[in-house]
């Protein structure tokens, strides 16, 4: 059977929609069941913009069986009266896009979906309308109750882990710590074991300051990572680091390790975005359920034109339509292998 996949449409003033609609249409059908949590108008709009002959339907929550040549939306909005997205008021899009993911969330909490992928938002536009927003990865980790969660991005080349993620830069040394560091290395390692069939993975570690912080010279962060590092170390993975941040992704790139845990937001992403800008996608490890997102922003500047690439969204579509018949495998092996005790 395949997966039924929840399909956030992002900021409706954004390229979200767009993106959706797109990939939507070039996604073979057999790949996923999607239901779309959204606006039906504007999906209706962006189809007839792109010349798609895709035709938008009304869902239901739990149902599974969509015809093809359709994009089945759960509608929480009704923007029908706005001819462009950047007519939309900014309060009511931003309050519609945080809806669509707690919804989104809601249904995956309850088994009706066995994945998300999430449009981009503008968290500065959710702040700005009075909801606390710090992003997707660490909202749907509060409403889920994970407490030990990881942002991985991945592209052909290159994976990245981060340590910390939406944080100011000058906050980032203190919320370095061993368990955390730790912590990340181990949900990487096992991540790249059930889901992307690394046997025995090779986890390199970048370390914060310039080379390697030189002994101490430029700072004592690496100090706490190498314990981390040393802790982390298993008979199944090797992990190694820290490694100076100028040097690890080239070597990572060329095949030396399967993923690089970061110490930063900016530290993994600028090099995962220099090889992969078109392709990349989020992973959310450790959530109950399967989460993916596009690598890119919501593009205003480009909304309802369109010409917004909708690459990105085909591939976190295609991912988590993978990662989640992975998770049915290893689920029916844990019950198999506990009704054989």
């Amino acid at each position: 059977m395949k997966p039924v996949i929840a399909i956030t449409m992002g900021d409706p003033r954004g390229i979200g929609p767009e993106v959706v609609a797109k990939a939507l249409g070039r996604i073979p059908p057999q790949v996923c069941s999607p239901l779309i949590v959204g606006d039906s108008h504007i999906l209706a709009k962006i189809l007839r913009l792109t010349g798609s002959s895709l035709k938008v339907i009304e869902a239901e929550e739990g149902v599974q069986n969509f015809r093809p040549g359709s994009i089945p939306v759960l509608s929480l909005s009704q923007f029908s009266g706005w001819k462009i997205p950047g007519s939309i008021p900014p309060e009511e899009s931003s309050r519609a896009s945080f809806a669509y993911i707690a919804k989104a969330a809601e249904l995956a909490l309850q088994g009706k979906v066995e994945a998300i992928v999430t449009a981009p938002v503008s968290k500065e536009s959710i702040n700005g309308a009075g909801i606390p927003f710090r992003g997707h990865t660490e909202y749907l980790a509060e409403v889920s109750r994970t407490k030990k969660f990881v942002m991985m991005l991945t592209g052909k080349r290159l994976r990245v882990a981060l340590v910390t993620t939406h944080l100011p830069f000058r906050e980032v040394p203190r919320y370095l710590r061993e368990g955390k560091i730790r912590s990340v290395i181990e949900i990487t390692g096992q991540a790249l074991k059930d889901y992307f069939g690394v046997k025995n993975p090779r986890i390199a570690v970048a370390a914060l300051n310039p080379h390697a912080g030189e002994s101490g010279l430029f700072g004592q962060e690496e100090l706490i990572i190498s314990r981390a590092v040393r802790q982390a170390n298993g008979k199944r993975s090797l992990v190694s680091g820290p490694w100076p941040a100028d040097t690890v992704f080239y070597r990572a790139q060329k095949g030396e390790f399967d993923a690089v845990v970061c110490m930063y937001h900016d530290q993994g992403l600028i090099p995962l975005k220099l090889l992969h800008f078109a392709e990349a996608v989020n992973v959310t490890l450790g959530l109950p359920f399967i989460r993916t997102s596009v690598d890119h922003g919501v593009a205003y500047d480009i909304a309802g034109r369109g010409i917004a690439s909708s690459r990105s969204m085909e591939e976190a579509i295609l991912m988590a339509a993978r990662l989640a018949r992975q998770k049915r495998k290893i689920q029916n092996l844990k019950v198999d292998a506990a009704e054989r005790r």
